[in-house]
C-alpha cells in the first residue's frame, strides 16, 4: 500500500512539476547580460546586469497577472502566471509593455525594458519564480536558474 501512494505521489509530481520546467528561457533580450547576483537564502532571484533599455522577455508563455508600480521596492514590475502554479515575476523594469491579461509568448514578447526603479542600486533585472501567486498565501520562491536552460539571448557563459 505504502509503495502505491509512494508511486502515485511520484508520478504526480512528475506530470505537474516536469512540464513547467522545460523550456524556459533566458529574459533579458541580449547575450551581452550576467547575472550579477544569484539566488540565495537572502536574496531569493537572480539579478541579471544588462544595458539600460534592454528588452525584457518571457521565460515561458503565460498570461500576465500584474502589470505596473508597485511600492515593494520592485518598481515598475510584470508578473506571469505560466499554468500548473508557476508564475515568474520581473521588476525594476524602466516600463512595462504588456497589461493585466495579455497573453505573452516565451521569448518573443516585450514585458518591458531594464531599468533601476524601486529600490535598485543599478540597472538589472531581478527575476523570480514562484510556486504559487507572488506574495499569496502558502506561496514560496524558487530559485530561477534551475528553469532557465535554454534561448536565443542565454550568454555563452551560461550554456
Amino acid at each position: 500500500m505504502r509503495r502505491s501512494i509512494r508511486a502515485i505521489v511520484a508520478a504526480l509530481a512528475v506530470a505537474l512539476i516536469l512540464p513547467a520546467v522545460a523550456g524556459a528561457a533566458w529574459p533579458v533580450a541580449t547575450k551581452d547580460s550576467w547575472i550579477s547576483q544569484a539566488f540565495k537564502q537572502s536574496h531569493k532571484a537572480d539579478d541579471i546586469a544588462a544595458a539600460a533599455g534592454t528588452p525584457v522577455v518571457p521565460m515561458k508563455s503565460g498570461k500576465v497577472i500584474f502589470a505596473g508600480w508597485k511600492s515593494n521596492c520592485g518598481g515598475y514590475q510584470v508578473w506571469v502566471s505560466h499554468g500548473t502554479g508557476l508564475y515568474s515575476a520581473y521588476y525594476h523594469l524602466r516600463s512595462d509593455s504588456v497589461s493585466k491579461g495579455q497573453s505573452v509568448t516565451r521569448q518573443e514578447t516585450r514585458l518591458g525594458r531594464v531599468g533601476s526603479t524601486g529600490c535598485s542600486s543599478g540597472n538589472h533585472l531581478h527575476v523570480e519564480v514562484w510556486r504559487g501567486v507572488p506574495w499569496g498565501s502558502g506561496s514560496y520562491r524558487v530559485n530561477p536558474w534551475t528553469y532557465i536552460d535554454s534561448g536565443v539571448y542565454l550568454p555563452s557563459q551560461y550554456r
